[in-house]
């Protein structure tokens, strides 16, 4: 079963396209990501998978009973959708407790209380008020909230956001691990492609016209990805453009083999910083060469800077991934190597 079907679904405020033809389908008591950059719609679409506004044209079908057409709008209440909002939402008059009693499912749901405190590790905390819990704290207790009013489905709208990165990272794998437990249908919306990769078994990739341009599992866009749009979203790529000629395109890295697709096309050649593998050379270097701008060590690998000279003799830089223990002096030789799998080419 579908825990969502979305057909064809538009909507416009004020004569301005937000979302476009979207289609899209989330099976039963699986974790999907709308993924995208401010303004491409996305918390607007989960106001619609909700309710809370009203469909313009298309369909939102929830666990096979249509909830939002032209014609049609069953309430927000009667969905048994759970919305977790970016700021939380926890009543500051009551209790932890009384805020997890607070849903009016609560009677009907699966976990009681006290192993709902558990789940989020604050058994001890039944009795306190919001402003005595950290941020994180606060996160998980909205979260109990809405997973113990039993929903078909749970929306969360960039329910990290608002943590600093630390407790981001602890928070959002406690999340995870509560959300695989409760065996809920989850919709998450966030602009963090790592966060989306982390959380989710798919990913729609949505663009700021408010089309979802690409959906796959996080190894099939990160491997996959279907346009330079998609590639530059997994982060940062040496861009590159060039014309395919006899199977191939000359970049300031070499030549780069092509589809057989693009012969004879104008193309962008993306190249990740860990798809460029370096090797400390004495000058001359033999093939590629590259001079070292900066080395940084940054955690789990380095931060290569470079030149290189293009076919007209400009400089061009480049940025390389490297292991953490590949440190070069600042204007070394060094002998640049390209790992084809991360390499990507669109027609342009």
């Amino acid at each position: 079963m579908e825990a969502v079907k979305i057909k064809n679904l538009n909507y416009s405020i004020k004569n301005q396209p937000i979302l476009q033809n979207i289609n899209f389908e989330l099976k039963k008591d699986t974790i999907a990501c709308i993924l995208g950059p401010s303004g491409s719609g996305k918390t607007t679409l989960l106001k619609l998978i909700a309710g809370l506004e009203r469909v313009q044209s298309g369909s939102i079908t929830i666990n096979d009973n249509e909830v939002s057409s032209l014609t049609h709008h069953l309430p927000t209440e009667k969905r048994k959708v759970g919305f977790l909002f970016q700021d939380y939402a926890l009543f500051p008059h009551l209790t932890v407790k009384q805020n997890l009693e607070y849903p009016i499912n609560f009677k009907n749901s699966a976990h009681t209380i006290e192993d709902m405190a558990e789940l989020i590790k604050l058994p001890n905390s039944l009795n306190k008020y919001p402003h005595e819990l950290s941020g994180g704290e606060q996160q998980r207790v909205a979260l109990a909230r809405s997973i113990i009013s039993n929903p078909d489905l749970l929306l969360l709208d960039e329910p990290f956001s608002s943590l600093d990165l630390n407790l981001r990272e602890e928070v959002r794998d406690d999340t995870l691990h509560l959300l695989q437990k409760s065996n809920v249908s989850v919709i998450i919306v966030t602009h963090d492609p790592f966060e989306a990769m982390f959380i989710s078994n798919q990913i729609n990739i949505m663009d700021t016209s408010g089309h979802i341009i690409q959906t796959g599992t996080a190894e099939e866009l990160y491997n996959n990805p279907n346009n330079s749009y998609v590639t530059e979203f997994f982060g940062e790529t040496n861009k590159f453009e060039g014309i395919v000629n006899n199977s191939f395109v000359d970049t300031p890295l070499g030549k780069i083999k092509a589809p057989n697709n693009l012969e004879n096309k104008k193309v962008e050649v993306h190249i990740r910083p860990k798809g460029i593998k370096l090797n400390e050379q004495p000058t001359p270097v033999n093939g590629i060469k590259g001079t070292v701008m900066a080395s940084k060590l940054i955690g789990s690998f380095s931060f290569i800077h470079l030149s290189v000279l293009d076919k007209n003799n400009e400089v061009i830089h480049i940025h390389s991934h490297m292991p953490p223990d590949f440190n070069p002096q600042q204007s070394s030789a060094v002998e640049i190597e390209i790992d084809q799998s991360e390499t990507f080419m669109f027609q342009s």
